[in-house]
């Protein structure tokens, strides 16, 4: 059941601990007012499921992200796994790539 449809920024002011992917992508992007949001719930999904489509003169592309839940119902698994490698690249000697 789609739950809410707008732009990335009404979706930050309506649902701010859930789209961090949403707004991220608008940051990056071509901005909150341009970037469409739509959240779906669904019962039966065990798993935060980000799905991303980017259509432009140039490129269409989708891809989707399933995020295993953690212990701790307000974050995904990824979330600390990203952190510790960012930390990681902060402290590394050595960077070979971006």
């Amino acid at each position: 059941m789609k739950v809410f449809s707008g732009t990335a920024r009404e979706a930050a002011s309506g649902f701010p601990a859930n789209l961090n992917v949403a707004a991220a992508l608008s940051l990056a992007g071509i901005g909150p007012e341009r970037t469409l949001v739509e959240v779906w719930a669904d019962p039966s999904v065990t798993r935060n499921t980000h799905r991303i489509e980017v259509e432009s003169d140039s490129a269409r592309f989708s891809m989707t992200i399933e995020n295993i839940p953690s212990e701790n119902p307000r974050t995904g698994r990824i979330t600390a796994h990203s952190e510790i490698a960012l930390l990681r690249k902060l402290t590394s000697p050595v960077r070979v790539g971006t």
